[in-house]
């Protein structure tokens, strides 16, 4: 017997109403999140002629790409990945440069210490709303924040540890069962960070790590293909701050010792100035000014605009400078060799400079559940990444948020947006 399209109509709706019978549901969303250190936006282009970033130009084709990521003030590793945490600016979490020091609590070189945050990070948010977390070497993430911790850390941090390691991990966390699955999962790579300062921006070795890196991406989207987890993931793919040709050196502590003024330097290119005798503040000035190609500040009259002023984590004085340009160097022998090379001609990178320089813009890009592919977004801000994640998971921003979700992801009506192509299959035409 031929039944008619209104029959089966309703015998489909019959079945509906059959006990036990329902569609199966949709797992709860998951966001990753991957910082990629030093990728400046414009890479795949300057780096990608013989288009091998196959899992990069994935992305970029089924997703969304933005222009730019313009970082917080300084454009540097710490602060940039604590603003993308908490969504805030340096002057409200703390993390002021990645060495800073503290008139209460002393030194800050690269702490591990979470409670040096002064903000809300998101996976803390996550937790306190219910949503399971998981961090992999993100900036702060190492210890419980004020008494609180995520589900999944791994820690201490290990600048050794290949990126391969990363993915297996992440993988390992999707495939658990739902109710221990981590819907946050946050890791920082190691992206061009290390081989743009040694070699400078433009270097085949930039090239190279990068191809690496796009492998261990590769890997981790064939991941997801397999898994079918498009439908309720979302990977947001960043980096903290761009690269830029530098080298040339102003020597800010011998222009203050030449004057007799003895003071604490902390940073380069943008140098926070500690004086052990206060009364010495204009003289201090003086000499700063004299080395030309610098601005200088008082620490607690810092323009509002560069959200930088801390009352207990600024100088006395804050000394800014441009590309190519540097305040300081390291010590020991690695200063030597740089000044040796600096004398030759040699090409090093470096970032830190004002966020709106060409050069300081860092990399945005989202695919997977609630990313429309093909939205043009121009540019981002590192304190929207935290509003945009809190939205696509369905819970508020951290507390001290102030940055805006990112128009075109995650929006109110979100769509499950599963990308078809196999993995490296994508193409972005420049």
């Amino acid at each position: 017997m031929v039944r008619s399209p209104l029959s089966l109509l309703i015998l489909s709706m019959g079945l509906l109403l059959l006990p036990g019978w329902a569609f199966p549901e949709e797992p709860d969303p998951v966001v990753i999140v991957l910082s990629w250190d030093g990728l400046r936006h414009d890479f795949l282009e300057v780096h990608d002629a013989d288009r091998e970033l196959t899992a990069l130009r994935r992305i970029a084709k089924e997703g969304v790409r933005a222009g730019r990521l313009t970082p917080v003030f300084p454009s540097s590793t710490f602060p940039g990945h604590v603003s993308m945490a908490t969504g805030t600016y340096p002057d409200r979490h703390g993390i002021v440069d990645n060495r800073f020091y503290d008139r209460d609590k002393g030194l800050y070189l690269n702490r591990a210490d979470a409670n040096w945050l002064q903000a809300e990070p998101l996976w803390i948010a996550a937790e306190r709303q219910g949503v399971p977390a998981a961090t992999y070497f993100w900036v702060g993430s190492e210890t419980d924040w004020r008494g609180q911790g995520t589900r999944y850390r791994i820690a201490p941090f290990d600048s050794a540890r290949p990126e391969a390691e990363k993915v297996d991990q992440i993988l390992a966390w999707l495939r658990l069962p739902e109710g221990e699955r981590p819907r946050l999962i946050m890791s920082y790579w190691a992206g061009t960070d290390h081989v743009g300062h040694d070699y400078g921006p433009l270097s085949r070795r930039v090239r190279a790590q990068l191809v690496k890196q796009d492998l261990q991406l590769g890997r981790l989207l064939a991941g997801l293909d397999a898994m079918n987890a498009w439908s309720y993931t979302t990977l947001l793919l960043v980096s903290d701050h761009g690269m830029t040709q530098t080298g040339a050196y102003l020597d800010l502590r011998s222009a203050l010792a030449d004057r007799g003024i003895s003071a604490q330097v902390l940073g380069s290119p943008v140098a926070n100035v500690f004086l052990n005798d206060p009364q010495q503040l204009e003289a201090a000035k003086a000499a700063i000014v004299s080395l030309g190609l610098v601005r200088v500040y008082e620490g607690q009259r810092l323009p509002d605009d560069l959200r930088l002023r801390h009352p207990t984590r600024t100088g006395d004085l804050v000394v800014v400078t441009e590309p190519p340009h540097v305040l300081t160097r390291p010590g020991g022998f690695k200063g030597m060799l740089m000044a040796l090379l600096s004398a030759f001609g040699w090409s090093f990178g470096g970032h830190g400079y004002d966020p709106s320089l060409p050069d300081m813009g860092a990399v945005f890009m989202a695919m997977g559940r609630g990313v429309e592919p093909g939205v043009e977004v121009a540019q981002v801000h590192q304190v929207d990444v935290a509003p945009t994640v809190a939205r696509l998971l369905g819970i508020d921003p951290p507390s001290q948020a102030e940055g805006q979700p990112v128009p075109g992801i995650g929006a109110a009506s979100l769509q499950a947006t599963v990308p078809t192509s196999l993995p490296g299959s994508g193409f972005l035409g420049q």
